[in-house]
């Protein structure tokens, strides 16, 4: 028995006060500030915050490590001479991710109820009803039988209980899970598919 593994939630603080961007910089920031892949991004205080890991468009995702990311929005960084920096230091940051990551989990566990729609990433697909929910994960009914995904792959958005999959990557991945071996009537297929990270707000 395979399972989804390796997704990680992309939190979105959004233009909060706490990541504005130093107002001497903010301005110019847009067309001088790099803001590519692999660059590192520092706190208010000069200190190295993290790695940026996409850009999405008017957002940037940024790896703090120890598998904490933050969606920041472009206009969110200012520039020192090493390198992008944001209004707020480090201990900030990590502290609103942390409580943003609470409220999601409350969140999520109270949408996580036998019965509940699934809705795909992008929430125009509905891709199974959750059967049953567990600390290792979710059993969820889909038309081709039942599939585990682990708990971390589902989010609450703004049409309710989602997973992190398209309606073609949970088809590809279900498809995967239960092609070898081929699971006995009334079994339960895990993947070993990489979910797709959360899209960012």
């Amino acid at each position: 028995m395979r399972k989804f593994a390796g997704f990680i939630a992309t939190l979105s603080l959004g233009a909060a006060a706490i990541v504005a961007a130093p107002a001497s910089a903010q301005d110019a920031a847009a067309t001088t500030v790099d803001l590519s892949v692999g660059t590192k991004v520092f706190d208010s205080e000069g200190a190295e915050l993290g790695t940026i890991s996409a850009a999405q468009g008017a957002n940037v995702v940024v790896d703090l490590g120890a598998g904490k990311r933050v969606t920041l929005p472009t206009n969110a960084f200012g520039k020192l001479e090493k390198g992008p920096t944001i209004g707020a230091t480090k201990a900030q940051v990590v502290a609103a991710v942390d409580q943003a990551a609470a409220g999601s989990d409350a969140k999520l566990t109270a949408a996580l109820q036998p019965g509940t729609d699934v809705r795909s990433a992008n929430g125009t697909a509905i891709l199974g009803k959750v059967k049953l929910a567990e600390a290792d994960g979710v059993v969820l009914t889909t038309p081709t039988g039942d599939v585990k995904l682990p708990r971390n792959a589902f989010f609450v958005g703004e049409a309710g209980l989602a997973s992190s999959f398209t309606a073609d990557q949970f088809a590809a991945a279900v498809a995967q899970a239960t092609a070898v071996p081929t699971p006995q009537t009334g079994s339960t297929a895990e993947a070993a598919t990489t979910a797709p990270e959360k899209p960012a707000n």
